[in-house]
């Protein structure tokens, strides 16, 4: 494989084994495949690769869109964007707005929304720091724009590339060739926070050597990790390795993928389609192709990870159903209370996309310019084997379902509800002079009157909850309704859940 400052691969010799050596490998090799399959792997160029170099493939909005690295143009490496129809990819065409513009560019990562990507350019028309850094991009009216150099912080003055992020992207993994490492090229991280991304560190011992890793792959579980090395004992130059993370330091279960996916030459950038059986690897293994490097489908895929699941919908105003694009989506842990990530909806379709970890309860808030936040309340069985669910928001401007949680019977707040009362606070104090109506309602089930008494004291006691942060008490007023106002008829679990609730009116 050529090694002229490309963004793939720093300038490297990889050494010849003697015929020993080789017979020795590919021994081991075998060994390896004959453990890790229980039946056998199938690997295959994909139909869209061309005469030139392609590789490292990328996976994005419920496997629906593929980000690829390519020489196909004019000999120099661009990002190009394939979305997936009637279970076929499209052809690949090159990113429009400002990503490819340096002498080369990628490879890429990118947030399961598809709004925010990361990617290593060289000589870019925003000054870098060395000879290949990382950038971020945000998708603007359908344009890969907003480039920002992610500063000094990442970036070296050597070479940094092989981007790949957490399903959360607060947690940025990379390859650099460095000072201050195991080796030659080795797996550095970072994560990100309020002021930015914190300083690089070394990924460690557990999956460096002295000799490289690069192309690391994190998978949307968060655990199931990949990465290439030409350290001893592969088959060949770069080998595929599989591994296991529980820290951003510690990994375990490394693995090599053995044969069919390694071959004699080199293999780069293996990822999963998350909840699939198929595995995406780049190799410059002779083809029909032509192409020095190759993107090759692994079939079962062997690195296949844990299930997650993918929670999707279109954001859109309550009253006039019309698509509103570029909605800041959060998600909360409402065990923890936490912030756990920020995404946001297309900013043309309105489309949000988001992943969900099993074993976790969580709220997605939407938020948009003049319009009140909107909740939904998503819990996850630890079990669960991965799934779509599909779930549009609407937004209004004067009323907002309020994410509360009761007992049955009861009027007090349960700790998952806060999360959503904090941002009430967030809203009143940014809007000092708003009053607004907090209104209870319960289900079908009991006596009237006691119903609208229980309803009125769950309202109370959301109010009581604001006032003790801060709120004025005369801008909230309270109303019960008990079981007058359904919004939705009949008896079913799903009815009885969507009645009980609290609404908040802004009244002025």
């Amino acid at each position: 494989m050529k090694t002229n400052n490309t963004i793939l691969k720093n300038d490297m010799i990889i050494k010849k084994y003697s015929l020993l050596k080789q017979l020795l490998v590919l021994l081991i090799g075998l060994l390896i495949s004959a453990d890790m399959f229980a039946q056998p792997v199938e690997v295959e160029p994909v139909d869209f690769n061309s005469s030139r170099d392609d590789f490292a493939p990328v996976v994005t909005q419920s496997n629906r869109k593929m980000f690829i690295t390519s020489e196909r143009s004019k000999k120099k490496q661009r990002i190009y964007l394939l979305e997936k129809k009637n279970s076929e990819w499209s052809s690949p065409s090159a990113l429009d707005g400002d990503v490819n513009n340096s002498d080369q560019t990628g490879t890429v990562a990118i947030t399961p929304d598809g709004q925010y990507i990361i990617f290593a350019a060289t000589n870019h028309d925003v000054a870098g720091h060395g000879r290949t850094d990382l950038y971020s991009a945000r998708k603007m009216k359908g344009e890969w724009t907003d480039i920002v150099n992610l500063g000094p912080n990442v970036n070296s003055p050597y070479w940094d590339s092989n981007p790949t992020l957490s399903s959360d992207g607060n947690t940025l993994f990379f390859a650099s060739d460095r000072p201050g490492g195991q080796g030659g090229v080795d797996i550095w991280f970072c994560e990100r926070t309020r002021e930015g991304w914190t300083k690089a560190k070394n990924a460690g011992s557990s999956i460096n050597t002295e000799y490289d890793e690069m192309t690391p792959y994190l998978s949307l579980d968060d655990k199931t990790f990949s990465f290439s090395s030409n350290r001893p004992g592969g088959q060949g130059g770069y080998d595929i390795y599989f591994a296991q993370r529980s820290s951003n330091t510690s990994f375990s279960s490394i693995k090599n993928a053995g044969s069919p996916i390694n071959s004699e030459y080199d293999e780069y950038s293996y990822m999963s389609l998350q909840n699939m059986n198929v595995g995406y690897f780049s190799s410059n293994r002779p083809n029909k192709d032509g192409g020095e490097l190759d993107i090759y489908t692994a079939v079962p895929n062997p690195n296949k990870g844990n299930p997650v699941v993918f929670a999707s919908g279109v954001v859109t105003d309550a009253e006039t159903d019309e698509i509103i694009p570029g909605c800041r989506i959060v998600i909360t842990d409402l065990a923890t209370k936490q912030k756990i990530a920020t995404f946001y909806s297309d900013d043309e379709t309105g489309e949000y996309n988001v992943v969900l970890q099993p074993g976790k309860k969580y709220s997605i808030t939407a938020t948009a310019p003049n319009y009140l936040f909107h909740s939904e309340k998503f819990e996850i069985p630890a079990d669960d084997k991965g799934r779509n669910i599909e779930k549009d928001i609407k937004l209004s401007k004067s009323t907002a379902i309020l994410l509360l949680f009761f007992d049955y019977d009861k009027a007090e707040l349960k700790d998952e509800s806060l999360p959503e009362l904090d941002r009430v606070v967030e809203y009143l104090n940014t809007s000092s002079n708003t009053r607004i109506r907090l209104e209870g309602h319960t289900d079908d089930q009991g006596d009237a009157a006691y119903n609208k008494k229980l309803s009125l004291n769950r309202a109370n006691a959301a109010r009581d909850y604001l006032v003790k942060a801060g709120i004025d008490k005369k801008r909230i007023d309270t109303e019960g309704f008990g079981k007058e106002k359904p919004r939705m008829q009949g008896s079913t679990d799903e009815a009885r859940t969507s009645n009980r609730r609290v609404e908040m009116f802004i009244i002025r």
